[in-house]
């Protein structure tokens, strides 16, 4: 499965981009947003998006979340938080979740053997 990770924790997102390497994923991991948002527009080629509800710049993981929606409407979108769930976050049924942090690799690995590979 090709994952893009976005989450401005460099621990967090060397962490999860070594346990989905190790299941056997391909794994991006950009530094930004912003940086997502290019990386998507060059190469929309991804299954599932792992993005952090607190992001730098003043974004958002529930906003990049709508823009991923919008320009690669194919991805599964996953916001993860160590809070709680934002209001303005609705979970689609098969296409967008949300998970609670902190979560290790046995409940990364259920999250995505839940995933079909397309629509």
């Amino acid at each position: 499965m090709k994952v893009l990770v976005l989450d401005c924790d460099a621990r967090v997102s060397r962490g999860l981009e070594r346990t989905l390497r190790v299941l056997g994923h391909e794994v991006r991991c950009p530094g930004s947003a912003a940086e997502a948002r290019a990386t998507l527009e060059g190469d929309p080629a991804v299954d599932i998006i792992l993005a952090a509800q607190h992001l730098n710049e003043g974004e958002t993981g529930t906003g990049f979340l709508r823009w991923a929606e919008a320009h690669v409407p194919l991805a599964r979108r996953v916001l993860i938080s160590g809070t709680h769930c934002p209001p303005d976050f609705v979970e689609q049924p098969g296409m967008q979740w949300f998970q609670a942090k902190p979560f290790g690799r046995q409940e990364l690995e259920a999250l995505l053997s839940t995933l079909p590979t397309s629509p």
